[in-house]
């Protein structure tokens, strides 16, 4: 596949999960504030957060692809070290693990960028 058609699917794939995740962890706020320790609405900000970042990585897709992957590449090696780090202190073994699945996800799109980029590259010549 090509750089820039995987670089796009990465971009997409990236948006939807992004999306799914956001609309998640926003609906179920209420129901998981006793767990992570979080006020109710500090867990549906940060959920919103991540549906308004999905719709910029999904237009981000469109454009000219090189800045928008390294721009969604740097997010997702900050978001998944931050999902990392977060996990350990976690409060239970559920918690620790959903942070660490999530960190290993957005982690691979990350890779899956950074492959992206690399194939661009070498096509450019």
């Amino acid at each position: 596949m090509p750089g820039s058609q995987l670089g796009r699917l990465s971009l997409r794939a990236d948006a939807v999960y992004c999306l799914v995740v956001g609309l998640i962890v926003a609906a179920t706020a209420p129901l998981t504030t006793t767990t992570v320790q979080l006020p109710a609405l500090v867990i549906a900000a940060v959920g919103s957060g991540v549906v308004l970042w999905a719709g910029v990585v999904w237009w981000l897709s469109f454009r000219p692809l090189r800045d928008g992957l390294r721009l969604v590449l740097a997010a997702n090696v900050l978001a998944a070290s931050v999902l990392a780090a977060v996990s350990f202190a976690a409060a239970s073994i559920v918690v620790l693990m959903t942070f660490l699945a999530i960190a290993i996800d957005v982690g691979g799109f990350a890779a899956s960028q950074i492959v992206a980029l690399k194939r661009m590259s070498r096509e450019a010549f």
